[in-house]
């Protein structure tokens, strides 16, 4: 009942269904017969209405629309998050960006300009994996600075201190069994168990961050590779194929991404790669930096 009252919805406010109900509206009443014509079209419009929006051929075409829509929309908010991400990244962040979506046109310049449905095919694979790539490579930047950032802000020597003067504290305590003396035994070793996590926390990091460098210079890497091959006139089909096999393989690259969710503040609507980069329409299209 809904989705039929949304393709009503849709048949009312038809800009022409509008001009010639109004235009109909108008002449009744003016006309003679008001009393008549205004129930008529009346009936006339609920008829319509009641028809039009049960065709299958009308819902398909409110339903295009409005993925239109919904497709342009979701696309809107990711290229506004790609700019909060891209100049969020401090200026050598940004250089790296860029550099690697240089060697991304080189690649995306390798499909022949012809036009037909086959090459067309390619060009949309190839813009798909290329942006996915470019996508991966903006978070994996943002969330390396985000952890290099919690990295310089935690005192490790502060800590350890506290571990060793709170493990000294607790060994004096040894053979006082007060109530007092119970207290800060129990609150001594809840700072340690604490101190035990930031430790932790601080290994983790490090790890993390080691294999988020390593995973920026492996995508870099293989798109300097796959566009050395673009400019070397190779194969489309195969640069096509390496862009689309790569891009997959980042996939696990993103889950830890999204494990990483508390140092760096991405989202699950950051998983939507925005069209960084788009196939050729004559003209490269892309997000301006």
């Amino acid at each position: 009942m809904h989705r039929l009252l949304a393709y009503a919805k849709a048949a009312f406010l038809d800009h022409w269904h509008l001009l010639v109900l109004g235009g109909l509206t108008c002449a009744a009443l003016i006309g003679p017969m008001r009393d008549v014509s205004l129930p008529l079209i009346c009936a006339a419009e609920l008829i319509f209405l009641g028809t039009i929006s049960t065709n299958p051929r009308f819902q398909r075409s409110v339903d295009a629309r409005a993925g239109a829509v919904d497709n342009e929309k979701r696309q809107q908010e990711a290229s506004e998050r790609f700019n909060k991400l891209y100049y969020g990244l401090d200026a050598e962040s940004q250089r790296l960006f860029k550099t690697l979506r240089q060697r991304c046109e080189i690649i995306n310049e390798v499909v022949p300009r012809e036009t037909d449905d086959k090459i067309g095919t390619m060009e949309e694979y190839q813009a798909q994996g290329v942006n996915k790539l470019l996508w991966v490579y903006l978070k994996l930047l943002h969330t390396r600075m985000n952890l290099q950032r919690f990295l310089k802000s935690t005192n490790e020597a502060e800590f350890l201190d506290m571990e060793k003067s709170a493990r000294e504290r607790l060994q004096s305590l040894e053979g006082d069994n007060t109530d007092t003396k119970e207290k800060m035994r129990r609150t001594l070793e809840d700072t340690l168990k604490t101190i035990d996590t930031r430790k932790a926390n601080l290994a983790k990091a490090r790890e993390n961050f080691e294999y988020v460098g390593l995973e920026l210079d492996r995508i870099s890497t293989k798109v300097t590779a796959l566009s050395e091959l673009a400019v070397n006139r190779q194969d489309p089909g195969m640069i096509t194929s390496g862009v689309d096999e790569f891009a997959k393989s980042v996939e696990s690259t993103e889950e830890t991404i999204g494990d990483l969710r508390a140092f760096t503040g991405l989202t699950v609507e950051d998983e939507v790669a925005p069209k960084i980069m788009e196939r050729r329409g004559g003209e490269q299209k892309r997000i301006r930096t």
